[in-house]
């Protein structure tokens, strides 16, 4: 896929973000690529780890599986499949698990993720069996992520009894074709791989030097008593998250909702896939429970039947019932939205013979469930919290917005951004609230991008001042640098209208990248900050800020530290004066630095920058 780095929004894997050691920080995320990576593994592993047949997963239930897959580099995702089988995808992105690139070098080839099963012992098998062994999966090209390149390529490999991985089937990239549908394949496992700790993998090639070339995989069914080109199954799914019950908002502030719940709930709708070849009478139900306690709140839909009956491989979208006279709660809490299909599936089984073999351990019910947070506290957001990519602009000066609307007198209390570049951290941006882009904005606040230990974690940033909002507004912030500043972006559903940006002196509405901006403004009825009375004469005065090389700082204070853009404690030269002291920054780095003092025996911060 083509690399445009051309000024404005840049759609980027959010694993390539973390290009420093800091990121092993970020512990939830596999080991890094090493010498000793999974990819090197050749032999057996523990007895108590060897599986048998049948093996199966669809990627429904968030994450990877690990009792059944060995990951290397590869991510789980509910929104970059286009139509998949059921909900949930693997994602082979071609960046590491750490979130660096595999190579360096821009134009670099090489093997990259990789997807590996536990062994399975297939030396069981009878003479009969042994020719009814096979593997099928379902794969697409790109999906809403990057298009492979047509060197590009995804192949299937086994393992066989002397320790080779063999190619078994592989597919090559520039298939725009194939972005928008799932293809299934039925592989054959031959003889030659009928031993005790046989594995398979999937493993994608191409370029190693960052995420430009996906592939995904989906509904991996692995058994005996299988026959050639078959392309069906007893089982029905969803195949997506819940749409949004409030309109374009994934939440909204308690307080706005319950002054007019008329203007914000609506219906929700979901898809079902039937994969079987025959026609299946379903019902779904639609509900709204608490999520700690999972009590039921209110029933959307109760068991409504699908008119018509779905048919033979049919797929389906299916809305929910208008939703009203929802009661909603007195304090904030978390909700959760509920849809789950009654199709009577079970667990997996096949029919050999006349005489049905049950499956208990693989549950095709799995699939039929999909859930959605819903927060009722005190912020919009227009994203899920999933992070499929990032988002952001690589110019110094430039600004980022995200429009909002609402219909109640409210003051902003904070701005919370989902930063998704570890190796930012420290750096200083201006917390920006407008309520026209065409004016100056209402608040200016100088900041520093916070560390976190989770990828998911989005930072606070709370106003100091009372602020008024308008029916409409926009939070954001401006940037010091020319590299990208790295904000989350979540692809389940697309609000890129609601993004605006400006690198050139004007606003221009964005129409380059889908998904919603991680960006989410917290509001409160009445005004957050009590007023001070505190004397202004007692405050210190530093200026000129921002500053290029002087500051100088009027006052009687003590200066305890200065403090650079990456967190470290520095020495400038300072000049004594009269009436307080002259900081020289000539020929320091370009950024927001902390000035921590005494004044009056008390501890004060101040933020400067220097350009």
């Amino acid at each position: 896929m083509k690399n445009n780095w051309a000024i404005g929004l840049l759609f980027v894997s959010m694993f390539l973000l973390c290009i420093s050691e800091s990121f092993a920080q970020f512990q939830q995320l596999p080991t890094p690529i090493s010498e000793t990576s999974n990819r090197l593994f050749q032999g057996r592993i523990l007895e108590d780890q060897i599986l048998s047949l049948p093996f199966w997963d669809d990627f429904s239930k968030d994450g990877i599986d690990t009792a059944l897959w060995i990951p290397d580099g590869i991510t789980h995702s509910f929104s970059m499949g286009n139509f998949p089988p059921s909900l949930g995808v693997i994602v082979f992105d071609g960046v590491a698990s750490n979130g660096r690139p595999y190579e360096n070098t821009p134009t670099a080839q090489g093997i990259t993720d990789q997807l590996t099963s536990k062994p399975i012992d297939l030396s069981t098998l009878n003479d009969l069996e042994k020719e009814t062994v096979f593997l099928s999966f379902y794969w697409q090209a790109g999906g809403k992520a990057e298009i492979p390149d047509v060197n590009d390529q995804i192949a299937l490999q086994f393992l066989n009894e002397t320790g080779d991985w063999v190619d078994v089937w592989n597919q090559f990239g520039e298939l725009e074709a194939e972005q928008f549908s799932f293809t299934q394949e039925n592989i054959k496992v031959d003889e030659m791989f009928h031993h005790d700790s046989f594995q398979f993998r999937f493993q994608i090639r191409g370029r190693a030097s960052g995420p430009f070339d996906s592939w995904l995989i989906d509904y991996v069914y692995l058994n005996k008593n299988r026959v050639e080109g078959s392309q069906n199954f007893f089982d029905r799914t969803l195949t997506r998250l819940n749409a949004p019950a409030f309109l374009k908002y994934s939440a909204i502030p308690l307080f706005e909702l319950k002054s007019s719940p008329e203007l914000y709930f609506t219906s929700t709708n979901n898809e079902f896939n039937n994969l079987e070849n025959r026609f299946r009478a379903m019902e779904f139900t639609i509900e709204f429970r608490e999520k700690e306690s999972q009590e039921i709140i209110f029933k959307v839909n109760n068991n409504t039947p699908f008119n018509p009956v779905p048919l033979a491989l049919e797929r389906r979208t299916f809305e929910s019932a208008v939703i009203n006279d929802l009661q909603l709660p007195e304090e904030e809490i978390d909700w959760e939205l509920v849809t789950y299909l009654s199709s009577g599936d079970g667990s997996l089984f096949q029919i050999i013979e006349g005489d049905s073999i049950f499956f208990p351990e693989i549950d095709l019910r799995k699939n039929d469930t999909a859930r959605t947070t819903i927060p009722l506290r005190d912020f919009f957001a227009y994203d899920d919290g999933n992070i499929d990519y990032s988002a952001g602009i690589n110019q110094r000066s430039g600004m980022l917005a995200v429009r909002y609307e609402k219909t109640q007198n409210a003051y902003l209390k904070g701005i919370s951004i989902n930063f998704t570049n570890f190796n930012q951290f420290g750096r200083g941006i201006d917390i920006m609230v407008w309520n026209d882009l065409n004016s100056n904005p209402i608040y200016v606040k100088e900041a520093l991008i916070p560390s976190k230990e989770n990828l998911e974690d989005f930072v606070y940033f709370e106003i100091d001042q009372n602020i008024l909002l308008g029916d409409e507004f926009y939070i954001g912030f401006t940037q010091f640098t020319n590299e990208f500043i790295y904000i989350g972006l979540d692809k389940t559903r697309d609000n890129g209208t609601e993004i605006y940006y400006n690198v050139a002196g004007s606003w221009q509405q964005n129409e380059l990248v889908a998904g919603s901006l991680m960006i989410r403004p917290h509001l409160s009825e009445t005004p957050p900050i009590e007023e001070s009375s505190a004397d202004d004469k007692n405050e210190l005065l530093l200026y000129p800020n921002p500053t290029v090389d002087i500051l100088k700082i009027s006052g009687d204070f003590e200066l305890i530290s200065l403090i650079d853009p990456f967190g470290r404690s520095i020495k400038i030269p300072i000049e004594e004066v009269s009436n307080g002291k002259i900081l020289n920054f000539t020929g320091s780095m370009r950024g927001l630095y902390l000035i921590n003092v005494l004044k009056q025996g008390k501890p004060k911060s101040y933020r400067i920058l220097v350009k």
